[in-house]
């Protein structure tokens, strides 16, 4: 006999959204700012790796790969938060748009330094709410997803 309880999908669809907004409220102030978004994060991830913050595995890929392609990684950040903000807040491709917030919010925990267990860390608790959500079928409930389930069922990106 199965007695698994499933997390209700209202629940997951309420994450999903919040994830969303928080997502599309952070590249909106990305993209309205006076400091365009490349020079602001060449700011702040020269001043992590001054404090030491970061782990010598991350510093060496920012200095080798991130801080000479900043414009391109500024691109890609803004880009990666509009595609995963707008797919988890309509529950388009909720999958693929959590597996896109996971990216980012790992890649935000290793430049600041900080791991999973940091108890200051909000990158860590949005971190687990799009693995949440990643595992979960969160836009199969007042989603897109739900009607793109019923064409595509086994589609592991819903």
């Amino acid at each position: 006999m199965n007695n698994q309880k499933q997390v209700p999908a209202y629940l997951l669809s309420v994450l999903r959204i919040y994830l969303g907004v928080i997502l599309l409220y952070t590249v909106i102030g990305k993209l309205t700012a006076a400091t365009p978004f490349s020079a602001e994060m060449l700011d702040f991830l020269n001043f992590e790796i001054k404090a030491g913050r970061p782990s010598s595995f991350y510093v060496s890929f920012l200095q080798s790969v991130v801080i000479p392609n900043a414009k391109l990684f500024s691109y890609l950040i803004m880009t990666g938060e509009v595609i995963a903000g707008i797919g988890l807040l309509t529950g388009t491709l909720t999958r693929l748009s959590a597996g896109i917030a996971l990216i980012l919010f790992v890649n935000y925990l290793f430049a600041k330094g900080r791991w999973f267990w940091s108890p200051d860390s909000e990158d860590a608790a949005v971190f687990f709410i799009a693995l949440v959500l990643l595992l979960g079928k969160a836009g199969r409930f007042f989603g897109v997803d739900s009607y793109l389930a019923k064409r595509w069922p086994n589609s592991f990106l819903l």
